[in-house]
């Protein structure tokens, strides 16, 4: 974290996130603590994501006392970037603090207490954040994050089955797909991912069943009716096999 003065470029712009979060800095490096977390306040308008920008509002707000919500900003370093050195300073600063109760410490070093103090949200768009980057095994525990705090969260239920799916882990993304349906029983993706999980474990008559079901709610969803003249050949040639076994 840079706590030293940094004087405003002319050509700088004022609406970048790294430019205002110097201002923090500055301010920081002057005492002027209050200033400072209106700077970062402004910074993290532009880049809810900065580590650094929570990281310095943090420090500023423990200077001037606020230790709860200092807490909360040391959270979200933690949650933002676990490994980088804003984290590192984070969790030095944190056991510094005053009034910080130990076991709240104690979370924050794990990075557990970012769970608790942002919240299921958080958690959700980091889950997010790791799908698309195909990271499927950190959305999941992401994805479980959320539901220890909403477990009636339906898109956590669901999203979390899509990544086991990606993780090849079918069984448990078809009970996430059951989760999730439980909630709303109507979603034609669930039925439809459902299905295809069915597919790669080769239950097809099970997987049959759960496209009928997409299309039913949505008659015009054009992959599960692929899905289901393909199935319904695989499992004529079942009955054609069966039928020769009898003979």
């Amino acid at each position: 974290m840079v706590l030293f003065d940094r004087p405003h470029k002319k050509n700088e712009p004022l609406d970048d996130a790294p430019a205002l979060a110097a201002l923090g800095d500055a301010c920081t490096s002057r005492g002027e603590f209050a200033a400072a977390v209106t700077w970062f306040d402004k910074a993290l308008d532009k880049d809810p994501r900065s580590a650094h920008a929570y990281a310095g509002k943090g420090l500023a707000l423990k200077n001037l006392g606020r230790n709860k919500e200092a807490l909360e900003c040391y959270a979200a370093v933690l949650l933002l970037d676990a490994g980088g050195q804003d984290a590192r300073q984070t969790k030095s600063l944190a056991q510094q603090a005053p009034g910080i109760r130990k076991e709240a410490v104690t979370g924050l070093n794990a990075a557990g207490a970012a769970q608790d103090l942002l919240g299921a949200d958080a958690w959700y768009d980091k889950a997010v954040s790791y799908g698309a980057t195909g990271e499927f095994q950190k959305a999941v525990d992401c994805f479980d994050k959320v539901l220890e705090i909403s477990p009636d969260n339906a898109d956590a239920w669901f999203n979390r089955g899509r990544a086991l799916g990606k993780l090849g882990k079918f069984l448990r993304a078809i009970d996430s797909f059951d989760r999730a349906l439980a909630l709303r029983p109507d979603n034609a993706d669930a039925w439809y991912y459902k299905g295809t999980s069915f597919v790669a474990i080769r239950k097809i008559p099970d997987a049959y069943a759960c496209f009928e079901k997409v299309v039913t709610i949505q008659p015009g969803h054009e992959k599960a009716l692929a899905g289901l003249t393909e199935l319904a050949k695989v499992l004529e040639q079942v009955k054609k096999r069966e039928k020769q076994k009898g003979n």
